[in-house]
C-alpha cells in the first residue's frame, strides 16, 4: 500500500511534509511519490486534516462489471452533478457576500466529489479499468472544444497502456512463478509417493503400494504439463545446456556445504547420501556437455546407471567407481 492525494480536497495545510521520514509527500506535482512512500506506513493520512491522503493498493484488483444500463444511469447523474458545480462556482464568482461565497464553493466541491463517485462506479476512473482508455480515446478522436486538453488527453492515454501493459507484464510473471512452484510440488510428490510405494511393498501392503506408484504418476503428469506451460522445455540442445547448469550448480555450490553441515553435526547417513549425488552429479554434468558436442552423433550409445548412488557410465564398470556397488547391479539404458 502506498499513499496518494487527492489535489482538489487539499487544503495545503502540509502537515504530510513535516511527517513523512522519507519526503515523499515533497514533490512539484503535489502527488506523492510512489517510490519514496513506506508501504503501509499511515503517518500522512492520519495527519492530512482535510483527509486529502488515502492508501492504496500497490496492484488494482480486476475492475468489476458494470452493466450497461447502470453506466448509462451512473453517466447521466455524473453529468448532472458536474453542470451543478460549474452553476455553484458561477454563483461563487457572483456572490456579494463571504458567506455566499463560501456555500458556493462548498456545494460545487460537493458536486465534484459526487460526480467523481458517480464516475468511479461506472468504471472511468480506475486506472486498470479499460473504459478509461474507451473513454480518453473516444475524445481525443472526436470534435471536442478548443479548451478541449488534447495533448494532456493523449499523454495520460499513452501512460495508462505502459501501466496495463505492466500490470499484465506482472501477472504473467506472478503466473510462471506459481507454474514453476506447482512443478516442484508435483515432482517432489512423485519421489515422495515412490518411496511410500516401495515401503508398502516392503510391509506386504500391496494394495497401498499399488495406489502410491499410481498417485505418483498422476504427479508426474501435472508437474509435467506445468513445466511445459512455463515455457520451461526448449529444444534439446538448450535442454542439455540446462541439464550441465543445474548438475554443475549441484556439485559446485550446493552439495559442498550439505555435506560440510553434516558432517559438522555428526550425520554420517547424510554425509553419504550428499557425498553420493555430489559425486554423480558431477559425472552427470560431464555427460549432458558430452552429448551436447555430439548431437549429431547417429551412432547409438547405451547409459548403465547405479541403482545405489544414481552414476551413470556409459560402460559397465566391475563396480561403482563412486559408491562401489557390483557393475551387475547396473541398469541398462
Amino acid at each position: 500500500m502506498h499513499a496518494v492525494r487527492n489535489i482538489r480536497l487539499c487544503t495545503k495545510d502540509c502537515l504530510c511534509l513535516y511527517v513523512c521520514p522519507t519526503g515523499a509527500t515533497d514533490t512539484e506535482t503535489g502527488q506523492i511519490d510512489a517510490q519514496k512512500c513506506l508501504s503501509g506506513c499511515r503517518l500522512c493520512v492520519d495527519a492530512c486534516p482535510s483527509h486529502a491522503i488515502s492508501l492504496v493498493p500497490e496492484e488494482y484488483p480486476a475492475q468489476q462489471e458494470t452493466s450497461g444500463d447502470v453506466k448509462k444511469a451512473l453517466g447521466i447523474l455524473s453529468k448532472s452533478k458536474t453542470e451543478q458545480e460549474i452553476a455553484a462556482y458561477e454563483i461563487e464568482e457572483a456572490a456579494e457576500t463571504p458567506r455566499a461565497k463560501q456555500l458556493a464553493k462548498a456545494i460545487g466541491m460537493s458536486n465534484r466529489i459526487m460526480a467523481e463517485d458517480l464516475l468511479r462506479e461506472a468504471g472511468f476512473m480506475l486506472p486498470q479499468s479499460g473504459e478509461v482508455l474507451k473513454l480518453l480515446n473516444s475524445l481525443v478522436e472526436s470534435e471536442t472544444s478548443e479548451d478541449f486538453p488534447a495533448a494532456a488527453a493523449e499523454k495520460l492515454i499513452q501512460k495508462l497502456r505502459k501501466i496495463n501493459a505492466s500490470m499484465k507484464e506482472k501477472t504473467m510473471s506472478k503466473t510462471t512463478d506459481n507454474l514453476l512452484e506447482a512443478f516442484a510440488g508435483e515432482a517432489q510428490a512423485n519421489r515422495k509417493y515412490l518411496a511410500f510405494s516401495r515401503k508398502a511393498e516392503q510391509e506386504g501392503h500391496l494394495n497401498a503400494a499399488k495406489l502410491f506408484r499410481a498417485a505418483a504418476d498422476a504427479e508426474t503428469i501435472h508437474a509435467l504439463k506445468h513445466f511445459e506451460v512455463a515455457g520451461k522445455i526448449g529444444s534439446t540442445i538448450e535442454n542439455l545446456k540446462s541439464g550441465v547448469e543445474g548438475e554443475t550448480h549441484e556439485y559446485k555450490e550446493m552439495y559442498p556445504p550439505f555435506v560440510e553441515q553434516a558432517e559438522a553435526e555428526g550425520n554420517n547417513a547424510a554425509v553419504r547420501t550428499f557425498t553420493f549425488a555430489m559425486k554423480a552429479e558431477e559425472v552427470h554434468a560431464g555427460l549432458y556437455q558430452e552429448a551436447m558436442d555430439t548431437l549429431d552423433n547417429q551412432e547409438e550409445v547405451f547409459y548403465y546407471l547405479c541403482p545405489v548412488c544414481g552414476n551413470i557410465e556409459k560402460v559397465v564398470p566391475g563396480k561403482c567407481p563412486i559408491c562401489g556397488v557390483s557393475g551387475e547391479k547396473f541398469i541398462k539404458y
